[in-house]
């Protein structure tokens, strides 16, 4: 657990300016930690020398930011799994620091580059020899014995694989504007929506075993263009990979779409994703004849199908609660 005393600030870690999952998940749990009664602002980093480093939207959470941390012992900083350089930095020496993996994959995609890029340059090989360089590989991070936190289930898994046990797992929750969104009025079409940006070949040969089905690619849309085409369809098909717990597939389950998933990443987990098995497939060639009559499935009688997701969409309408019940196992007074 991470002990919070009277004078602790927690900082965050966080891109001045840049909105995405990550950032607003660091905003949210710095939110409710301030309405519990702790002390959290955002440390925005690299520096933005512009007059206010907040997204417009996240300025709702209303959070302070610093542009400075006070290295002591009595503070926490969170890092976001792609943002671990602190982790060797004397400035933040005495601070004490946790990691909280919103993500696996784009640990890896941030590390491996980075590694590689480093270990190109000659200023490398000379610094070798009087202080080398830190990289936060796992087996340095188990070495510092700093706290850990899981954001999805895959990730824990993925850190106990590595040697570390997570101190506890705190999701994010879906953005309660989206829920304003959902318009239960608006009737259901044959209309299947998917992420052509996360989805490859694969789909691309169901699609073209099924030309007659309404196929509508959610690409280059404003959120509410999303919600409009998510109220509409019956199907929402993802078979891209998940380096964590996606925001499109929970946006489809609570605008009452049925689902057909892949087994990439986190949407293989149950605790992740629970919905029924009979929903998610291994991308093989072998079961591309099952998926199509899934999907006629899903559009033909849709009024009976629809009820194996109220599990999920319950658990997405609980996010909230689940989070602030998550810190409170985590973050501890002292």
């Amino acid at each position: 657990m991470l002990t919070v005393y009277p004078n602790t600030i927690i900082y965050f870690l966080c891109a001045p300016n840049f909105a995405t999952g990550g950032p607003e998940a660091l905003h949210q749990m710095a939110y409710h930690l301030n309405k519990l009664g702790f002390k959290a602002v955002m440390y925005y980093e690299p520096q933005d020398h512009s007059d206010n480093p907040v997204h417009p939207f996240y300025v709702k959470y209303n959070i302070p930011y610093v542009r400075e941390v006070e290295n002591n012992t009595s503070h926490i900083l969170i890092l976001p799994e792609t943002s671990l350089d602190p982790l060797f930095e004397d400035k933040f020496s005495e601070i004490r620091l946790a990691i909280w993996w919103l993500s696996v994959t784009n640990y890896y995609l941030r590390i491996n580059p980075k590694i590689r890029r480093t270990k190109r340059k000659l200023s490398y090989w000379l610094r070798k020899l009087y202080k080398p360089v830190q990289f936060a590989t796992f087996e340095n991070i188990k070495a510092l014995n700093i706290a850990n936190i899981a954001h999805s289930y895959f990730s824990k898994v993925h850190l106990q694989e590595q040697g570390i046990t997570p101190m506890g797992q705190i999701s994010d929750y879906m953005n309660h504007a989206f829920f304003d969104l959902f318009n239960p009025d608006i009737k259901k079409e044959d209309i299947i929506i998917y992420n052509p940006k996360k989805n490859d070949q694969f789909l691309d040969s169901i699609m073209k075993l099924c030309p007659a089905l309404n196929w509508v690619p959610l690409i280059d849309l404003t959120p509410t263009e999303v919600a409009e085409w998510m109220n509409k369809a019956k199907l929402y098909i993802d078979f891209g990979y998940h380096p964590g717990k996606e925001r499109m597939p929970r946006e489809s389950c609570i605008m009452n779409c049925c689902m057909i998933i892949g087994k990439d990443g986190s949407a293989k987990y149950a605790e992740d994703m629970p919905i029924l098995e009979k929903y998610r497939f291994e991308k093989k060639e072998e079961n591309i004849d099952q998926i199509i009559e899934t999907i006629y499935g899903c559009l033909n009688n849709y009024d009976e199908e629809i009820k194996n997701f109220a599990n999920y969409r319950a658990v997405l309408f609980n996010e909230e609660n689940k989070f602030i019940e998550d810190i409170n196992k985590v973050f501890i007074k002292g």
